[in-house]
């Protein structure tokens, strides 16, 4: 058997379990803001000690505001990296930012939906499925590494909504 019991009375996935696969957004986004964010708290927080030790009294605004920003560009580059969709056989794990693992039954999949989302640049393409009180199980875009395993992974596992989903197609 693979899940065990917790102390709330939900199941949770043993920790030695291998995931199948793993669906996770694209290195580079995360990886910008943490680079940068690390940068700023980098320059930032020693630049505000020098120079209160140089020029006792100064004004170190300009450096604490680098510091502060560089913190929060580098919670965001870790937010995003964090977030991921384990895949198991029968069920998946949803983790979104910095949020604990939440486990999810490929047979709660109600409804999936193709989406697209633009700004006057590139679309972007999502998948979207809902459980059958319409609460969000978990969205992906098509860039995401892992994508493809998984729409097949879903197209086996929920073929009549699967197919549903493909007739509606993507919307304009």
């Amino acid at each position: 058997m693979s899940d065990s019991i917790n102390t709330w009375g939900g199941t949770a996935t043993k920790e030695h379990e291998a995931p199948l696969f793993v669906v996770r957004r694209p290195r580079f986004p995360g990886a910008i803001f943490t680079v940068v964010g690390a940068a700023g708290v980098v320059i930032g927080v020693p630049g505000i000690v020098l120079q209160q030790v140089f020029a006792p009294g100064a004004d170190s605004t300009a450096f604490g505001f680098l510091a502060g920003l560089g913190a929060a560009m580098w919670l965001l580059g870790q937010a995003l990296a964090a977030g991921r969709i384990d895949v198991y056989d029968r069920h998946y794990d949803v983790k979104s930012g910095f949020g604990r693992l939440r486990r999810r039954e490929v047979d709660d999949i109600h409804t999936l939906r193709y989406g697209s989302q633009s700004n006057g640049g590139p679309t972007f393409i999502s998948l979207t499925a809902w459980n059958d009180r319409r609460k969000k199980q978990f969205m992906v875009f098509t860039i995401y590494r892992g994508y493809e395993e998984f729409t097949a992974w879903i197209a086996e596992r929920r073929p009549e909504q699967w197919a549903e989903c493909e007739r509606l197609g993507i919307p304009e």
